[in-house]
């Protein structure tokens, strides 16, 4: 009898850890509405001796949080989130069963997440960390191959949301290097309905292609490349993130899939397109880039909608290269990657 109540408790342990794994996912879409579920679940897991009563609380009080501008909040919301999925995950340890991983995870949230609207501003899953760098242009404008469409200033060495950076598109069949602002404008509305500031949208989920981004992703000469030499991603415990670089080792420049349009707010602006990272590198971030091969760029400029999707893969976790630093996330937006090392024969 004793064997059959403790394998009964067991199985109500999981399934607390389950509720409470998917109001961290919950977390990462958005605001999560406070429920008598949540609170028994972590109480559970507290009389079984999983879970410190401090680290429910801490929970709980997570869970209330409001944020003004849901996930665009960005720095709030993503500490909110990552608190609540470490305390998931030292609970899984706790009972002795796997924890969650950063791709299981990301499917669940995603879950959440709906399509983006940008006249009732609702929410969009995050894909990645908001920074890249995108090198030298001279490299940049001999690797693909591109003139200059008009005169325009360096820009940042290292690009964040509504930062200007550089495309590839075509201008009558030739390709041309042209600076925009990274980031589509999206309209939110405060918790009283009121019209907030755009918030910038710069990157666009693969598998919305036919979905919310048809609208431009049908069309050719709506899609572009975006140059980049690396790509930067936060990694450690909520609070101490550290910079991690990621890059490709056989190009010193390679190209990200894009879309780019002319707005109203912000003049003509890009977005890079995302899927689901190679397992390998899932601890680093669920997602990544679609990075395309030299050979890939003209089918990504020119071919129906329905070719593109042969790139939603990530890139083999074998040729990245994984810069990791001790350069605090919340500190290293103004730090460039470092000198990549290559290897010696």
């Amino acid at each position: 009898m004793f064997y059959f109540i403790a394998m009964r408790i067991d199985r109500l342990s999981r399934l607390a850890l389950q509720v409470l794994e998917d109001a961290a996912a919950r977390a990462h879409c958005g605001d999560v509405e406070r429920t008598w579920g949540h609170r028994l679940a972590l109480e559970l897991l507290v009389q079984r001796g999983f879970a410190e009563r401090w680290q429910a609380a801490q929970f709980w009080e997570n869970l209330a949080f409001q944020s003004t501008f849901h996930q665009f909040d960005s720095g709030a919301t993503y500490i909110q989130a990552s608190t609540m999925t470490s305390s998931v995950i030292a609970w899984a340890y706790n009972m002795g069963v796997e924890p969650i991983d950063p791709i299981r995870m990301g499917r669940l949230a995603r879950r959440y997440a709906p399509d983006l609207e940008f006249d009732c501003g609702t929410q969009q899953l995050p894909c990645m960390c908001n920074r890249y760098t995108p090198g030298d242009r001279q490299l940049i404008k001999n690797l693909f191959g591109t003139r200059q469409l008009r005169e325009f200033n360096e820009g940042p060495p290292i690009v964040h949301p509504r930062d200007p950076g550089w495309v590839v598109r075509l201008v009558d069949g030739e390709r041309v290097l042209e600076q925009m602002t990274w980031g589509f404008p999206v309209h939110l509305r405060g918790k009283a309905g009121q019209p907030l500031k755009p918030k910038a949208v710069n990157n666009a989920r693969f598998d919305k292609l036919k979905g919310f981004w048809k609208q431009w992703a049908l069309f050719p000469e709506k899609r572009c490349l975006i140059p980049a030499a690396a790509y930067a991603e936060a990694v450690g415990p909520a609070g101490a993130m550290m910079t991690t670089w990621l890059s490709v080792k056989d190009s010193p420049v390679f190209a990200w899939a894009g879309l780019w349009h002319d707005s109203d707010e912000w003049g003509t602006c890009y977005t890079g397109v995302m899927t689901e990272n190679a397992p390998e590198l899932a601890s680093i971030h669920d997602r990544s880039p679609v990075i395309l091969d030299a050979s890939d760029w003209d089918t990504w400029l020119h071919a129906p909608l329905d070719e593109l999707f042969a790139f939603n893969r990530p890139m083999l976790a074998d040729r990245i290269r994984i810069q990791s630093t001790n350069v605090l996330w919340k500190n290293g937006g103004g730090t460039l990657p470092p000198p990549a090392e290559e290897p010696k024969f």
